[in-house]
């Protein structure tokens, strides 16, 4: 088979990315598990990368990629409702801790949507640009969503989460140590605010708590958002 037929090949079977996509995530597994864990190894950056190359490779476009990979997106809903049980578990710890948690999503959030703004803006971005990156820190479904809905350019949107995600996870560890966070339930709401699923992800390996923290924060961090960015909007359109 030669390169004009495999390009052919892959551009008319929308089932060979999923499992593509399957085994680049099962390799990072691999990957992560042989390197002891290195939080430079995660399997959704090993995944992530691989994909990457495959995609600039073959020239392929997101729009195409994403028809063949839709029922994982579908799937990620389902998902996120799952992380219930852990916040279940820890409703006690919650509850103890419900007004500073309000007062960190509050500022958190905001300041997470305005520096995403300002960096832009000094650098003249597009008003898409802009818009795309206001969901950086919600989970993927719920910015893919909302990016459609405020007019923003979805497949931008769901770069700037993954990058996002990807760097508070290779980096949160590090910031906890610097900053000297030593609570599982601070950092995994930090991790869950700033680098939804991705630090999720991470924040189950810290501990039951930290996930649940995490989770809630994730959660929270997307509702919050979808109601402020309307207001934002206005400014925009105004």
């Amino acid at each position: 088979m030669n390169y004009e037929n495999l390009l052919e090949y892959i551009h008319t079977s929308p089932l060979l990315w999923l499992i593509l996509t399957l085994a680049s995530f099962k390799l990072g597994i691999i990957i992560y598990e042989k390197s002891s864990k290195n939080t430079l190894l995660q399997p959704i950056i090993v995944a992530y990368l691989i994909i990457l190359g495959i995609l600039l490779y073959t020239n392929t476009s997101y729009e195409e990629y994403f028809k063949g990979v839709e029922i994982i997106h579908f799937f990620l809903g389902p998902a996120t409702v799952a992380l219930a049980l852990p916040l279940y578990n820890n409703l006690k710890h919650i509850k103890e801790l419900f007004i500073p948690i309000l007062i960190t999503l509050f500022i958190a959030g905001t300041f997470a949507i305005l520096i995403a703004i300002t960096i832009l803006f000094l650098f003249d971005a597009q008003v898409t640009t802009i818009l795309s990156m206001m969901t950086k820190s919600i989970t993927a479904p719920i910015a893919v969503t909302t990016s459609e809905q405020i007019g923003a350019i979805p497949s931008l949107a769901l770069g700037f989460v993954i990058i996002t995600g990807i760097i508070g996870a290779l980096f949160g560890s590090f910031v906890f140590k610097i900053i000297g966070i030593k609570h599982d339930s601070a950092k995994g709401f930090a991790l869950g605010l700033v680098s939804h699923g991705i630090g999720t992800a991470r924040a189950v390996e810290i501990s039951t708590k930290a996930a649940a923290f995490s989770a809630l924060a994730m959660g929270l961090s997307g509702i919050f958002t979808a109601i402020l960015l309307p207001l934002v909007l206005i400014y925009f359109k105004g």
